[in-house]
């Protein structure tokens, strides 16, 4: 080995001279002088480099394996943090699609309370009280019977119990009678 090789390895290391000069078990001082080339670098120096190179080369390929079955290992976790992410995604999905359905079927329900309150208000509020008429005579009709006897179209009915008449205007501006006793 030549003082440019030695010089070389540890220079590709990026190990300063002293530490290097450990590595190897000798002192800074004659690792300069081997990396000078003012001093023969003995067998052992050599046997110990290629050694280390060795060890290094076979710690690198269990670095190598390690990282390797690391990443593999890594990766496996992901993946399975990604598939229980999903499938908790998922059933928060079908939790949420169950609440919107009981909400809509809550407004529902409740949108036909709304509905039926409001008709049994108007039909309260239309429908007044029971009117029944009485003739001198003791006859009675009642404001139903009063309006079937008249067109279905009448806007405005009178009513002339003395004369037993219902008149009555139809929408359209036309009028007519009918007997409220037959």
């Amino acid at each position: 080995m030549t003082n440019n090789e030695l010089t070389k390895i540890r220079e590709e290391k990026k190990l300063s001279k002293s530490d290097f000069a450990k590595l190897l078990g000798i002192s800074p001082m004659l690792l300069g002088k081997y990396e000078k080339g003012s001093v023969a670098i003995p067998e052992n120096i050599v046997e110990k480099l290629q050694a280390a190179s060795d060890a290094a080369a076979a710690t690198e390929i269990e670095v190598k394996k390690t990282v390797r079955k690391g990443g593999r290992k890594a990766k496996e976790a992901l993946e399975e943090t990604a598939a229980v992410m999903k499938d908790a995604a998922e059933d928060q999905a079908v939790v949420a699609e169950i609440e919107v359905k009981k909400a809509t079927r809550k407004a529902g329900r409740k949108a036909k309370e709304v509905v039926k309150k409001a008709a049994a208000d108007v039909k309260e509020a239309v429908s007044g009280p029971n009117i029944i008429v009485q003739s001198p005579m003791g006859g009675y009709i009642s404001t139903e019977d009063i309006v079937k006897r008249v067109p279905k179209d009448a806007a405005d009915i009178y009513v002339r119990v003395d004369e037993n008449k219902l008149y009555y205007v139809l929408k359209n501006g036309e009028s007519g009678s009918v007997d409220i006793w037959d």
